[in-house]
């Protein structure tokens, strides 16, 4: 109940903050590949529907694709840095700022892009094994990020920090992330 009432409280604070930066770093990215994907659509329906199969077209779909995921993933971190800087700032009493928020995502975007590799592949590898020890190890890994920012540890000292940081509290945190996930998915079949 705490986690909910602060998340809503720094959310209410700083909404136009929050919505800017999703906007920038969600939306943004989101709508220039809609309307990308809806020119491509278009230029295929614009072509003979009599000719061959253009076997090269697939290959570049598929590189189209890998682009566009790296993309969506880079910025998905450069959103997670800015709101941790906004919230971190907001709990300790400051305003936090547009700029300032985007500046220390962008210093922070290779060692963020390197835990978020990282976790991926380490919880993605424990999982292939069995579910359970990936589970354990991106909750171990979950707040990585957020100590980057606020303490500066570099990749491998975020991470085992953020080891340090949740043990006791892993079902807490699964928990946290299961109600999350099942509100996500509540707004998203509502939208």
């Amino acid at each position: 109940g705490r986690v909910f009432n602060n998340t809503f409280s720094v959310i209410g604070r700083n909404i136009g903050l929050y919505v800017g930066l999703a906007a920038l770093f969600s939306g943004l990215p989101a709508l220039v590949a809609q309307l990308w994907t809806e020119s491509r659509v278009d230029v295929m329906l614009q072509t003979d529907p009599g000719a061959a199969a253009d076997p090269e077209a697939m290959l570049r779909n598929s590189w189209v694709s890998v682009v566009a995921g790296l993309v969506s993933f880079i910025c998905a971190l450069l959103l997670q840095s800015a709101l941790v800087r906004a919230t971190v700032e907001d709990l300790n009493g400051k305003s936090p700022s547009f700029g300032d928020c985007i500046t220390i995502a962008i210093r922070y975007l290779l060692p963020t892009l390197g835990i978020g590799i990282l976790v991926g592949l380490g919880a993605g590898l424990a999982a292939l094994a069995l579910l359970v020890p990936g589970i354990i190890l991106w909750l171990g890994w979950s707040v990585a990020v957020p100590v980057l920012i606020q303490e500066r540890l570099g990749v491998f000292g975020s991470m085992s920090r953020s080891r340090v940081l949740t043990k006791g509290s892993r079902w807490a945190l699964f928990g946290l992330f299961v109600i999350l996930f099942l509100m996500a998915r509540g707004i998203q079949s509502v939208a």
